[in-house]
């Protein structure tokens, strides 16, 4: 169905939803431009005079002759008449005014040009002084998106609506081998008004046309005029087959409830089971701005087998969020996101039509946050939902509140620079650890050039620690300490970085040799266990966090002791962009006591080696790797490669991940996976593209495999794509999906699936 009857709703601040909306292909306002400008011509006593027209702006007409008849009161100008008014131009061969009569008319070859861009023309323009009432023969209008309008009639009553006669509108070019061919698409009107006050413009006994051949009717549609920044309606429409769910339809509503605030309500209609009644909310205020989505139904419950069994369940689903100014320094927002199971977003597809940012887990908060000079605070509370099968609510934490405070000085003397970062940390569980943890940190950092060219940047810090931890429940809590009550400890810290780029140019060719080494010194932390760990639970060693001062990501644990951290980098740059480039690191522990996890790459004296290599001579070839290898035997623990092969018309995109189980605890099983991706493009109108996804590790197999294909040009778009998935989980199995898409140019989006 390429269009529906009906009334097209327009959201706020030109926002499409799931389609385009029509176009301003106004006939009534190409008509008002035109009846403006030939008002301009009341009272010509002679050719080239300016004077202010009827509407309050001068205008400069010009013509090869102006004539008089005092008898009949008529002013008439012939020959390349031109009336400029502002950045409006009309033209015409004979334009005449008839004082006693108040009529304007314009005859031969009229046109008008905008300051939109927007040109009409016309053979002839009948109007009165007033600009309330007149007629138009043949109007045609190239607009400023070069679409094109076409009436044989139009005729403007009241000073506010105008009806046109027998329209044809298209944005489609012609073709330039026979430009009387029918373009790619047309709509064609037994009747069009536009209804100004409204912003409003209707369509009566329309049919839609492809290659001229007519494809669907109705007898009625309505969508804003162009001036309307949104108009409530119905927008485009979605249909969907799916092997789990059957058939099903949305069709949204768009509502607009005041200046400031609008919604969506988009019911989803299934044939095997009760609707999902779903919607969303937007609003902006003086101090800030809201949007939210919510959903609920009532459907026959389902046991893990996806049967159904007799009992109903109510499902739904909240999703809000907010931010406000307090004043210039000081802001406070919130986010909810809230369900009521594990499986119901990935069931009825929500989470892609509301744009969650996780599957796995739902975050709520309450927030503010001040900024002022180099100066940060802030005040959070968080509230988790998870959405894995293996999650446990009562382990789910509770943070109420978390504090931050960030502050950095200006430069002092000698360019060193004070900081100081606090944090204070409240987390609850009904049945796991629960603590409250301070933590404050001090610091200075002194940057120096040596006059040889080595750069040394000297660091110190001072921080202090404060925990009150109590045990309840599971001992299956990953963050469950050996010990209650209150712990606390005092970490000083110095950090020495020197670097030495060397540069050589070669012709077009520029090198830069680098060697970076670092010191840094801690006092050696004895077993860390006694304090609960909930932000340092996974390490990724890579090369990005070679020379960070600790490793770790949050705050719970400290990486102490002594370590030197060592690396050269290397990058080949040529004058036409080509380059290359090599850095490979490693880090050294005085002490082979750690807190890191066994098989992090950091836990012995010697770190396993982290690198990367990057090669890109033509923009048509580009290729990077980095890696995590095993400092005894080279083993490859961690590795990522991109490659991209081609130019732009033809290329072919490759990816490859490797994780070793071990460096990573959340992972039951190894990851190894390859994927790839051609895109060509056939035609300047033509393109496809092609994707693979597979496992080489213990279940290697087929992950996914897809393909599109895409029609599109000035005025339409069409494009099918395939998709087969072969993972999945009890209420989102594995599953074929395809999707039909249909774009009208101005007109609005079709879109259907089957998954």
């Amino acid at each position: 169905m390429p269009m529906r009857g009906g009334h097209i709703g327009r959201r706020a601040n030109g926002e499409r939803r799931r389609h385009r909306l029509v176009a301003p292909w106004l006939v009534a306002l190409g008509f008002a431009f035109a009846t403006t400008l030939a008002g301009a011509v009341l009272s010509v006593p002679a050719a080239g005079q300016s004077r202010p027209s009827s509407t309050g702006l001068p205008a400069l007409i010009t013509a090869d002759e102006v004539n008089y008849d005092e008898q009949l009161g008529v002013v008439t100008a012939r020959g390349n008449v031109e009336v400029s008014q502002g950045e409006r131009v009309l033209r015409a061969d004979v334009v005449s005014y008839n004082r006693l009569s108040n009529v304007v008319t314009a005859t031969g070859n009229v046109s008008v040009a905008e300051p939109t861009g927007d040109v009409i023309f016309a053979d002839y323009v009948e109007l009165t002084d007033d600009l309330r009432e007149g007629t138009i023969q043949n109007f045609r209008a190239i607009l400023a998106d070069q679409s094109r309008l076409a009436a044989v009639s139009a005729r403007r009553s009241s000073g506010n609506a105008t009806v046109a006669r027998r329209t044809v509108y298209s944005p489609c070019d012609l073709c330039k081998e026979d430009p009387t061919r029918a373009p790619v698409w047309q709509i064609k009107a037994a009747r069009v008004t536009h209804d100004q006050a409204a912003q409003q413009i209707r369509h009566d006994d329309a049919r839609m046309e492809i290659f001229g051949v007519p494809i669907a009717y109705t007898p009625y549609l309505a969508h804003p005029d162009g001036t309307a920044d949104r108009q409530s309606g119905f927008l485009a429409p979605e249909f969907k087959s799916s092997s789990t769910l059957g058939q099903l339809i949305t069709i949204p509503y768009y509502v607009v409830i005041d200046e400031s605030s609008d919604a969506t309500f988009e019911p989803i209609f299934l044939l095997d089971e009760v609707p999902v009644a779903a919607g969303e909310y937007r609003a902006k205020t003086a101090k800030g701005q809201v949007q939210g989505s919510a959903s609920i139904t009532r459907p026959d419950r389902r046991d893990d087998a996806n049967r159904r069994l007799s009992e109903k369940d109510t499902r739904g689903h909240i999703k809000a969020n907010g931010r406000f100014d307090i004043d210039d320094d000081w802001r406070w927002g919130f986010q909810a996101e809230r369900a009521t199971d594990d499986t119901y977003l990935q069931r009825y597809r929500l989470h892609q039509r509301y744009k969650f940012l996780s599957s796995e887990t739902l975050t709520s908060s309450l927030y503010t946050e001040g900024f002022r000079d180099r100066n940060y605070a802030s005040a959070t509370s968080y509230a988790f939902q998870g959405l894995r099968e293996r999650d446990d609510p009562g382990l789910t934490p509770l943070v109420l509140p978390m504090l931050d405070y960030n502050a950095l000085s200006e430069p002092g003397l000698y360019g060193g620079r004070y900081s100081l970062d606090a944090n204070a940390l409240s987390v609850y569980r009904s049945e796991g650890t629960r603590m409250q943890r301070t933590v404050v940190r001090g610091g200075w950092s002194l940057p120096w050039t040596a006059p040889s060219g080595e750069i040394y940047t000297l660091s110190t810090s001072l921080r202090g620690d404060l925990y009150n931890t109590s045990q309840i429940g599971s001992a299956a809590d990953p963050s469950r300490p050996t010990e209650d009550g209150v712990h606390s400890r005092l970490i000083p810290q110095v950090d020495l970085n020197w670097r030495y780029p060397f540069i050589r140019r070669d012709g077009d060719i520029r090198t830069i040799v680098e060697p970076i080494a670092q010191f840094s010194a801690a006092p050696t932390l004895s077993n860390q266990n006694r304090f609960p760990n909930e932000d340092s639970r996974g390490v990724e060693f890579d090369e990005t966090n070679l020379f960070r001062a600790s490793r770790f990501d949050g705050l719970d644990r400290v990486e102490g002791g002594q370590h030197v951290d060592y690396g050269l980098s290397t990058t080949t740059i040529r004058d036409n962009g080509g380059r290359a480039g090599v850095f490979v690191g490693q880090s050294y522990r005085l002490q082979n006591e750690s807190a890191f996890p066994q098989h992090s790459g950091l836990s012995g004296h010697q770190s396993n080696y982290v690198g990367r290599l990057m090669f890109a001579p033509h923009p048509w070839f580009s290729t990077r790797y980095s890696f995590q290898m095993d400092q005894s035997d080279f083993s490859a623990q961690r590795n990522r490669a991109t490659a991209y092969f081609g130019p732009r018309s033809l290329n072919l995109a490759l990816s490859y991940v490797f994780v070793d189980r071990l460096t990573q605890p959340s992972l039951t099983n190894s990851v190894e996976q390859l994927g790839a991706i051609v895109n060509a493009r056939f035609t300047p109108n033509w393109r496809g593209q092609a994707r693979y996804l597979t496992s080489l590790a213990d279940d290697s197999g087929t992950l996914l495999w897809g393909g599109s294909l895409i029609y599109e040009d000035e005025c339409l778009l069409v494009g099918a794509d395939l998709t087969r998935r072969y993972i999945g989980n009890r209420d989102n199995p594995p599953d074929t999906a395809i999707v039909m898409r249909v774009v009208f140019r101005n007109l609005g989006e079709i879109k259907t699936g089957l998954f």
